[in-house]
């Protein structure tokens, strides 16, 4: 995603979110205590992100503060599908048929399976 901030000296800062922002180059002392989110929470490829500006100077920053789960997710599925591809299998029978690796794929695209009345942590008992 790219940047709403425009980092310029020669023109004064100008705050027009969520077009764009006009910011410094530099910080200044003021920045440290007077900083101020600006908007909501937004995503920018994998991350999760806000802007942070000085309410003094008009320094404006992107904080990015955590991972974007469905981007995590998303590797994990192509990560299952790489798998499935390379014919990876893990019981007696070493090599798979053209129709089990298909099924492979397309279990891997779909995602994981859960049975009836399971959740994530739930165990099933032998009994």
């Amino acid at each position: 995603m790219k940047s709403i901030i425009v980092y310029r000296d020669d023109v004064p800062p100008l705050n027009d979110y969520p077009r764009q922002i006009v910011s410094p180059r530099n910080s200044s002392a003021c920045c440290h205590s007077q900083m101020v989110q600006l908007g909501q929470n937004d995503l920018d490829d994998q991350w999760r992100f806000y802007y942070k500006r000085c309410a003094v100077c008009g320094f404006t920053v992107r904080r990015f503060y955590a991972p974007s789960l469905l981007a995590l997710f998303e590797v994990g599925r192509e990560l299952r599908v790489a798998l499935a591809e390379m014919n990876l299998g893990a019981g007696p029978q070493k090599r798979r048929t053209r129709a089990q690796l298909e099924a492979d794929r397309a279990a891997a695209r779909r995602g994981p399976i859960r049975g009836e009345g399971q959740t994530c942590g739930s165990v099933r008992s032998a009994a």
